[in-house]
């Protein structure tokens, strides 16, 4: 969507070549002409006069300068070309000393954009003020062109407004619209002003009209303010506020309002985001998201992620590092999306404190800690939780090509629960060892050549843990509570007694100093040595999960994730993705399933082709276990020159929306999008 007015651009770009033609500001280098005379202050260059300085070139049938009043006349097939711009006219006055410049029929050309400017009788009255008495704008090529823009009496004040007469559109000659007059502000950079409505129709929501005014505040300041108007539900009103005050100082806030008619209601959101540099080492961020009504998303939004989502944050978090520690402040705050927030715990706040892994002298030994104190919030409990874990690790033979890391740490968690004069306490120590190593092995090829590695490791854990007293719900094991209530003692206190391996197969393909990796494999497996650790097979194996990407060139690629169970010889979850993608088309299948509850099984599929000036695209989301069509959207765009359109279609069981989007190239869009 552009910023602004097309009549804004359409002079802006032809003033700012204007100023760049002054005399004063390109100086001539050389001068070459049929005849060249001088006489009382007064150069006369006739006869196929060429001036060049550096990428700038003027041509024309006859050139003066009067030294004494500062004026230079052109005229006779003038031809002014800057870099990739060029200017062409019948006449072309200009005063070194006043600044007054006119050109006589003027068209102008710029390259980059295409923009074909056509001026009758153009005139610099001074540094900042512009007067044209007829102009004419379009990006598209030919003396037909498609469309353009037309004004008259034309007033230019940079930086502050423009006014214009008699503005028309018209497409193939044919006029469409017409303003009498407009007034519109005017700036060299970002522009203040209406951004072009967007047109839609919902069944959910009726006649969509989406308006917008920006508003360009200062150079790292800038705020969209909107009003739109939904056929069924009524008027909705935002505001979209953006801020840069240094690299790492910055921030958005977004509010939304709208006062459904349909439900009789008053709907509105918020969200906020802020980054602080607090000094060189310290930092905080804020995140505020919040609904009054937690259905306005599913209605309203057209982003599918905010549709979808179950519960938002807001948390505000403060971090001070130094070279091997880091301490931070936390408090979250979360809204469930799907029902009330009984049996969410609320983090208000917490403050922590890490040891960074510290080596212990010249040894090859490691310790860390990580520890907190918080305070958490439900409907009906509060506590106080305190957590500390220290850990100590090796590292031997990283120089032999194996590496081997034991661990050893505990975690220790003390609750203070509101109206309990008892102290809760689990107690888990943890054991750990794991082993690895790198096998590397290159092939040559005709064109390049192949380097394949082999990384297997294997890692034992044991875990055994201790609860005094009564828990009333799951362990807070960090980082987030489990938003559920009613746990049995000793839920969270997961003994583990496990051997797992994993195979890593890597490839990569090296050739013209360009490489890709057309393989990608990890198996991985677990096996319960003696305990109650939960995996899904009385024979002590878990499931084997398998994790492959494969990519043919730039041509298909294939993403999977499964798991597959023994005892049951079934696979148990899914995740792949295949994409084949040409110079014209490309096409992508999804699955996503998993057989545990809640089980979900999704297709998806997303295709796009490109054919002649169409681009034709496709998306659908299909809901396998309730066999049905949950969204699909399909969108053709046809591209032109110098401009373009786009409908579109998207089908939900409870609604159905159309759009049509006129795209002018230069200008923006008009429509829904």
């Amino acid at each position: 969507m552009s910023r602004g007015s097309p009549r804004i651009i359409i002079l802006f770009l032809l003033l700012f070549l204007i100023s760049s033609y002054s005399f004063a500001e390109t100086p001539v280098v050389r001068i070459k002409s049929d005849v060249l005379e001088y006489s009382a202050g007064i150069y006369t260059a006739k006869g196929d006069v060429t001036i060049l300085q550096e990428d700038r070139r003027l041509t024309a049938s006859t050139v003066i300068l009067d030294n004494n009043t500062g004026e230079a006349t052109a005229y006779g097939h003038v031809e002014f070309v800057d870099g990739n711009n060029t200017l062409s006219s019948e006449g072309l006055k200009i005063n070194l000393h006043t600044n007054y410049a006119r050109i006589d029929q003027g068209r102008i050309f710029i390259k980059e954009d295409n923009y074909h400017i056509e001026g009758d009788t153009i005139e610099r009255l001074s540094g900042d003020r512009f007067k044209i008495r007829k102009a004419a704008f379009t990006t598209c090529d030919g003396e037909r062109p498609c469309w353009r823009f037309k004004g008259e009496n034309i007033n230019i004040h940079l930086n502050h407004i423009l006014t214009a007469e008699s503005v028309s559109f018209a497409v193939k000659n044919i006029p469409i619209f017409y303003l009498p007059y407009i007034a519109l502000p005017i700036l060299q950079e970002r522009q203040t002003g209406l951004l072009i409505p967007r047109v839609g129709y919902n069944t959910g929501e009726g006649l969509k009209i989406n308006n917008a005014f920006f508003w360009a505040i200062a150079e790292n300041q800038d705020a969209t303010l909107y009003a739109d108007y939904y056929g069924k539900k009524g008027w909705g009103s935002g505001l979209e506020y953006r801020y840069l005050f240094s690299h790492d100082t910055r921030g958005q806030f977004n509010g939304y309002y709208i006062r459904d008619v349909q439900i009789d209601k008053s709907r509105w959101d918020i969200k906020y985001n802020h980054r602080q540099a607090l000094s060189e080492d310290a930092s905080a961020r804020l995140r505020i998201n919040y609904l009054n009504d937690k259905t306005l998303y599913k209605d309203i939004s057209e982003d599918i992620g905010e549709r979808l989502q179950r519960a938002q944050d807001s948390d505000l978090y403060v971090n001070k590092r130094w070279d091997a520690l880091s301490m931070h402040l936390w408090g979250q705050y979360t809204q469930n999306l799907s029902g009330n927030n009984e049996g969410i715990f609320q983090r208000v706040p917490e403050a922590g404190i890490r040891v960074m892994d510290r080596q212990a002298s010249r040894l090859p030994v490691y310790w860390g800690l990580i520890s907190s104190v918080s305070r958490w919030e439900e409907t009906h409990t509060g506590l106080t939780r305190l957590h500390l874990a220290p850990q100590i690790s090796a590292r031997f033979f990283e120089t032999k090509g194996v590496m081997l890391i034991p661990e050893a740490g505990t975690e220790q968690v003390f609750y203070y629960i509101d109206g309990d004069k008892e102290t809760v306490q689990t107690s888990r120590y943890n054991l750990a060892a794991t082993l690895s190593t790198k096998i590397y092995k290159p092939f040559a090829t005709a064109s390049g050549h192949v380097e394949h590695f082999i990384e297997p490791a294997l890692r034992y854990e044991y875990a055994e843990g201790s609860l005094k007293g009564t828990l009333p719900f799951p362990d807070l094991n960090p980082p987030s509570p489990p938003f559920t209530k009613g746990g049995k003692r000793g839920d969270s206190l997961t003994e583990r007694n496990l051997l797992s391996l994993s195979l890593i197969n890597r490839v990569v393909s090296i050739a013209n100093d360009e490489s890709y990796e057309p393989l990608y494999l990890r198996l991985s497996q677990m096996y319960k040595i003696d305990s109650t650790t939960p995996v899904s097979s009385d024979s002590g194996f878990s499931d084997l999960r398998v994790e492959a990407i494969i990519r043919l060139k730039k041509m298909v690629s294939i993403d999977t994730d499964a798991t597959y169970n023994y005892s049951d010889h079934a696979v148990r979850s899914v995740g792949a993705d295949v994409n084949f993608r040409g110079d014209s088309a490309h096409l992508t299948l999804g699955q996503r399933y998993t057989r545990e509850a809640p089980s979900i099984r999704f297709l998806t599929a997303s295709a796009g082709a490109r054919l002649y000036k169409m681009d034709l695209s496709m998306d659908l989301w299909y809901d396998g276990k309730d066999h049905v069509l949950r969204e699909a959207d399909y969108a053709l765009k046809y591209g032109f020159q110098c401009w373009g359109v786009t409908f579109t279609y998207r089908y939900k069981p409870e609604e159905e929306q159309f759009n049509v989007l006129l795209t002018l190239k230069g200008i923006g869009s008009v429509g829904g999008s």
